[in-house]
């Protein structure tokens, strides 16, 4: 029997054991118990308890003798239910949470950090940042692409964003390598507010950056993809410099 959907359901292992050998025998004490789903007489009773505020067993006596019984399995979808309600309940106590943990994350962010984002997923949280800090008439850079590129794998991210990118009114320049003309450079160039030109041929790299406002994002992808978010003022303002050097010698 595939026991997944019941770990899944947040029953333990020790759980599901006891609570199918239940189903099988009936009615029955703990001794017959134990021997039936494998289980120790010391860890028993403290599982059955636990099934029993699951609703998924209960108890009777009888001449001073416990016997026990696994719930009907039809409760298990009334405890999915249950679950679900819970969890809903736990969605709106965390939206109201988290306006004031905002106020507080606010303030305890210095005015000079430098951050770590792991993986994909975190090279998309890093890039979400720029929508969070630029508005209307910003302009954000993007120099140089990995060689190892994120076709069918971001692609279809990178081409949401840029759309909420410049319907929020902020223009990017690209400055790509020679290899990624097809079909980033290509596809880049088609958004509004963009400008793309191409770096010498032969420039490979393995890393890009994203410089706005007041923040440089060095991204990696070539093993293990991350990114290193660094907000400071001065060092943006000089990767700015850097980067409009480049932009002039570039080819559009």
């Amino acid at each position: 029997m595939d026991t997944e959907p019941l770990k899944k359901l947040g029953l333990t292992d020790g759980e599901i054991k006891v609570y199918l050998a239940l189903i099988r025998l009936g009615e029955t004490t703990s001794g017959p118990l134990v021997d039936e789903a494998g289980v120790s007489v010391s860890k028993v009773y403290s599982i059955l308890e636990r099934l029993a505020k699951k609703g998924l067993a209960s108890h009777i006596v009888k001449k001073q003798t416990k016997y026990f019984r696994g719930a009907d399995p039809q409760r298990l979808l009334a405890y999915v239910r249950e679950k679900e309600d819970d969890l809903q309940r736990d969605e709106q106590r965390i939206k109201e949470l988290i306006p004031q943990l905002q106020v507080q994350f606010g303030t305890a962010i210095t005015a000079e950090t430098a951050q770590v984002y792991d993986g994909l997923r975190g090279i998309q949280t890093a890039r979400e940042r720029t929508l969070k800090v630029m508005k209307k008439g910003d302009e954000m850079w993007i120099i140089g692409i990995a060689r190892t590129p994120y076709e069918n794998i971001m692609s279809t991210y990178f081409q949401e964003y840029h759309k909420r990118r410049y319907q929020k009114g902020i223009r990017c320049r690209y400055l790509y390598n020679e290899y990624a003309r097809k079909p980033f450079g290509e596809t880049s160039a088609s958004y509004p507010l963009s400008d793309v030109r191409y770096m010498k041929e032969g420039i490979v790299t393995h890393a890009w950056m994203e410089i706005y406002a007041d923040t440089v994002t060095i991204g990696i992808n070539k093993g293990k993809s991350f990114s290193v978010v660094i907000q400071n003022k001065d060092v943006a303002d000089a990767f700015k410099i850097y980067a409009r050097l480049l932009w002039n010698g570039a080819k559009r």
